[in-house]
């Protein structure tokens, strides 16, 4: 059995694996760290040679991780974690922080809202590294923030939530229904929405989505003959035919010109946005930063209202 000389890990070497491990990339990982591409090697060798394998074989132009640093990866990401918490003393300085912020969004729809953020960021730290990457299912909310692999998520307020996670309300709105107005005209009843083929887009949730389960408990059932992974995508492929749209009303900024859009032809509960994160780092002065700079940077733009207990959570973080 290889015996490990554990003293000899030190967490510059366990960051310098994940960030390889993530970005996939021994030069994304330098430019991640502020750091050489040599200065990453060694330690990546460093590494190898205590644990005995690999790590990270060629694949192609880039390279891949072997079974060993797959099942080390969420290991040394719980580990860089708690020591971030040992040497956390509430002082945060964005500026000096070498790791990136990182975003999820479950929607399309929060473009406004991404590049609100994404502006209010760009003034304060016109060099930090920002990351904004999609959600995907809900169900991975909590395992991405529980792990660190992102901050905070954007998301489309699911039927209930983790008791891990807090969340603050950012916005809400009704649904509508879409249609391309060259080909048809708006809906008149439940009757002419139902006999109508309908286009999905699934915005990060699950094989069923809450508009879907609150049609369902109405007894209001779709013909539905298409889905796609994105707004943008659903865009372009209503144009010309006589399918139907079910989507935030929001997203009429994103077809204004190209879909027509009628209200919904019965009354649901409004949409629900919300910003949320894990309650492990509730305590944490750099996630609490970034909270602040979000909510001051939302609640400025005017289209953003976030409820009172929203404010009252993050007064309650900031002035622990």
């Amino acid at each position: 059995m290889h015996r490990i000389d554990i003293s000899q890990i030190s967490g510059r070497v366990l960051r310098v694996f994940l960030t390889v491990y993530d970005e996939k990339s021994v030069s994304r990982a330098a430019d991640v760290l502020n750091s050489s591409q040599s200065t990453i090697s060694h330690n990546i060798e460093k590494l190898r040679g205590l644990l005995g394998d690999a790590l990270f074989v060629q694949s192609g132009r880039g390279i891949v991780p072997s079974a060993r640093a797959d099942a080390l990866a969420p290991k040394v990401r719980r580990i860089l974690i708690e020591m971030e918490g040992l040497a956390d003393q509430g002082i945060y300085d964005p500026i000096t922080d070498p790791d990136p912020f990182i975003i999820a969004l479950s929607s399309s729809v929060l473009d406004g809202e991404l590049q609100t953020i994404y502006t209010a960021l760009r003034a304060s730290l016109p060099q930090k590294h920002l990351i904004f990457r999609d959600l995907g299912k809900q169900t991975q909310i909590e395992p991405l923030l529980e792990t660190r692999q992102v901050d905070v998520v954007l998301t489309l307020r699911p039927r209930s939530y983790s008791n891990t996670l807090c969340h603050m309300a950012l916005s809400q709105d009704t649904m509508r229904v879409f249609y391309d107005p060259k080909v048809r005209g708006p809906v008149e009843s439940i009757a002419d929405y139902c006999s109508a083929s309908h286009a999905t887009v699934a915005f990060g949730q699950g094989r069923k989505s809450v508009l879907q389960t609150e049609l369902e408990a109405l007894a209001i059932h779709r013909r539905i003959i298409l889905g796609v992974p994105n707004l943008w995508m659903l865009i372009r492929l209503l144009q010309g035919t006589d399918m139907l749209a079910s989507l935030p009303a929001r997203a009429v900024r994103n077809t204004e010109g190209i879909l027509a859009s009628s209200p919904f032809p019965v009354e649901l509960p409004p949409n629900q946005y919300d910003l949320v994160w894990h309650r492990r780092f509730s305590n944490s002065a750099r996630l609490q930063w970034l909270l602040m700079t979000i909510e001051t940077a939302l609640s400025h733009r005017g289209q953003s209202q976030p409820d009172e207990a929203g404010h009252d959570t993050l007064r309650m973080l900031w002035n622990e």
